[in-house]
């Protein structure tokens, strides 16, 4: 029988895939993956998906959200794990109006805190819950913040789950996770295995975060 193309495009590794590739990639046979062994791989996981978090913005997990606002009431708590807020806008009567952000020290400069009207400035204060700030105090309960957060990646918790990376990002997740297990493997691999390892690691991240990029064309349009 002639060969033929599968016709599927539905491949995705299970974190065990991930985790074994990986493994492999440091020169350690599949057989002797015990337990601990997967564990420190999924901890190395999750560690690698924390620094990607802080790398730039993974476009997978953005998503918009509407805040309900409160008259009078300044600050609001948002959902766990929202890294940032990449835009936000002001809805009043299904119009928007864009919000600018101020640094700290440019909200703390504010002279009256509690001055109200529609908000079109906004603090994200990034603790571990998240709070967002907004100039002026809302006038009103019927307006809404309309803004596009960046969300922390899930957690990997089993090895019979997949990531949350999508199919774009595999080769990066399994390239930075063999990395992260080169440096914990015993008995220890070889100092250029490891620098090899790194460097494909670094490669494969650049690639997947060029590619991600937005693809809208830049618009420069001259003030006359």
């Amino acid at each position: 029988m002639a060969a033929s193309e599968s016709g599927t495009v539905a491949w995705r590794p299970e974190i065990e895939e991930v985790i074994t590739e990986a493994y492999e990639r440091c020169l350690v046979d599949p057989a002797i993956i015990d337990r601990q062994k997967v564990n420190s791989a999924r901890r190395s996981l999750n560690l690698l998906f924390a620094e990607w978090s802080v790398r730039g913005i993974n476009y997978w997990r953005t998503s918009e959200t509407t805040l309900s606002l409160v008259k009078s009431t300044r600050s609001y708590s948002l959902a766990a794990g929202t890294v940032d807020i990449l835009s936000a806008s002001t809805r009043r009567s299904s119009s928007d109006t864009g919000m600018t952000r101020l640094s700290l020290t440019e909200y703390q400069a504010l002279p009256t805190k509690t001055t109200e009207g529609m908000p079109v400035q906004f603090f994200f204060d990034r603790q571990y819950t998240p709070q967002i700030y907004l100039y002026p105090v809302p006038e009103n309960s019927t307006d809404t913040i309309v803004y596009w957060s960046l969300l922390q990646m899930q957690d990997v918790t089993k090895s019979y789950q997949y990531s949350d990376a999508p199919y774009r990002w595999t080769e990066a997740m399994t390239s930075g996770l063999a990395s992260k297990l080169a440096m914990k493997v015993n008995p220890a691999l070889p100092s250029d295995r490891i620098t090899m390892l790194a460097a494909q690691a670094a490669s494969q991240f650049d690639y997947a975060a060029t590619e991600e990029g937005e693809k809208a064309a830049l618009k420069i349009i001259p003030v006359l």
